[in-house]
């Protein structure tokens, strides 16, 4: 008969926040008791079960959550009836009842079966055992959740940015996001196999490790922040302990995603940078040149700051002119430049889209100013066009628009009785209280023309025998 525990020793009285460490990191196995204060057979089978705890001597601790004070565990364990106890061993779930155990030896076989003695009678189904899985993940989640506080969250993100930061500052990091990437699919490992301890290491000599890791001091700061530790060629995180509170992973995880979302361009742009430095760097070993500095500088061209350099085209050419100027010239150079002789000409406007610069040669001032004044320092591209702009005479054009519509309008009608498609392109208006319909078609003048015509050369040919008569 094992010495009795002390009360305080075996009977916790639990929040959220204790239970990773109170339950899932218990060194002994656990009741955990769902109970509340109004609850009649909580009120017998409590006491009970501390009597229990206590003449155990240690091999087993009580831990009671009040279901209406701590919902999230009541939520995570799915509980629908009171008193709910849960068997824990090695911080996961592995059987439970609900009420009152129906006999003495219901309860001892119960306990049997939790210190791993004996199994439970009945056996725990497979489908027992999933549904224990999912209850432990969702008590994980949410015990883990209570245990890290919205202050230790906010200090470690503001961390991991800072050090994911340096990741994209660190010429030695070949590729910022791939080691991002593998980095939070490591957390994601754990988070998903708590109780796995192989998901808790790393091998840095791992070939696609050490490509983008490997022994890099930004990479492993970020995996310390974490909780990560270097143990010789690997980190290790939740070394000894049977199952690892996945809050911090969590949050570190959904830190690095948003990070890579907000900082992708920013790690593509750094990437390239150093890849091209490496590919120049290997170029250079592999041809074994040596570059003198004397022989690399390049000459420089000095470029006179009072000079303007244009290109100049007539509007209709493509023919493209490159000149140089000075800054003082006035604008007439430009015209000079191309041979016009802006004074002979109607008008000549001088185009500058880029400067939204347009010049017309009747504006005199305009044309004496210099082209610094103009703007077009120090380049631009200039378009000259030389007589009046091509309008045309909009007199002319109504008038004979309106002789067009004479000749081809007629002023003919033609009235009907019947129905007409309307889709034959005549005007149709419905006259005689409906019974016809009167349209107008357009009937050229021009037939009323070659009528006359015709009448006029048959009336010459009427006329002509009778001449040839005459003259005999």
């Amino acid at each position: 008969m094992p010495k009795p525990a002390k009360r305080e020793d075996v009977i916790f009285e639990a929040t959220t926040a204790q239970i990773q460490e109170l339950v899932l990191e218990s060194p002994v196995p656990v009741l955990l008791d769902i109970y509340a204060d109004w609850c009649g057979p909580c009120k017998v089978l409590g006491p009970a079960l501390e009597d229990m705890a206590i003449k155990s001597g240690g091999m087993f601790r009580l831990v009671k959550i009040n279901s209406d004070n701590e919902k999230p565990v009541s939520q995570a364990l799915e509980v629908t009836a009171l008193p709910s106890v849960y068997g824990v061993r090695d911080g996961k779930i592995v059987h439970m009842f609900q009420g009152m155990p129906k006999s003495e030896d219901m309860m001892r076989n119960f306990m049997m079966g939790l210190f791993g003695a004996a199994p439970f009678s009945p056996l725990v189904t497979t489908e027992e055992s999933e549904k224990y899985e999912e209850l432990t993940n969702k008590l994980i989640k949410a015990s883990g959740s209570a245990s890290f506080s919205f202050a230790a969250r906010e200090k470690l993100t503001d961390r991991m940015i800072m050090k994911l930061d340096n990741l994209v500052q660190d010429n030695t990091v070949p590729d910022v996001e791939g080691a991002a990437t593998l980095i939070r699919t490591f957390l994601s490992n754990v988070v998903n196999n708590p109780y796995d301890q192989k998901y808790r290491k790393i091998n840095l000599e791992n070939k696609a490790v050490a490509s983008k890791i490997g022994v890099n001091s930004s990479c492993l700061a970020v995996l310390k922040t974490v909780g990560y530790s270097k143990s010789g060629s690997e980190m290790i995180v939740g070394k000894g302990k049977k199952v690892i509170n996945v809050a911090p992973l969590v949050v570190a995880k959904d830190c690095i995603d948003k990070w890579i979302q907000r900082n992708r361009n920013e790690m593509a742009t750094a990437a390239r940078k150093r890849k091209d430095e490496i590919d120049h760097a290997r170029l250079i070993e592999e041809k074994g040149d040596v570059v003198d500095d004397d022989e690399s500088d390049e000459e420089i061209e000095e470029v006179d700051p009072l000079s303007c350099r244009l290109k100049l085209r007539i509007d209709g050419k493509n023919e493209m002119h490159d000149t140089i100027l000075h800054r003082d010239d006035p604008l007439t150079k430009v015209l000079d430049e191309l041979g016009v002789r802006w004074e002979e000409e109607d008008e000549v406007q001088i185009t500058c889209a880029a400067r939204r610069m347009v010049v017309k040669s009747s504006d005199g001032e305009a044309m004496k100013k210099s082209l610094g004044e103009h703007g077009l320092m120090p380049a631009a591209n200039i378009v000259v066009k030389v007589g009046g702009s091509s309008t045309t005479n909009t007199s002319n054009m109504k008038e004979r628009a309106a002789g067009k519509k004479i000749r081809k309008t007629g002023s003919h009608t033609m009235q009907s009785i019947g129905v007409y498609s309307k889709n034959d392109n005549n005007k149709m208006e419905l006259i005689d209280g409906g019974g016809g319909t009167m349209y107008e078609q357009d009937i050229s003048d021009d037939e009323d023309e070659v009528e006359d015509k015709k009448g006029d050369e048959n009336e010459t040919e009427a006329e002509s025998p009778k001449d040839s008569s005459e003259q005999e």
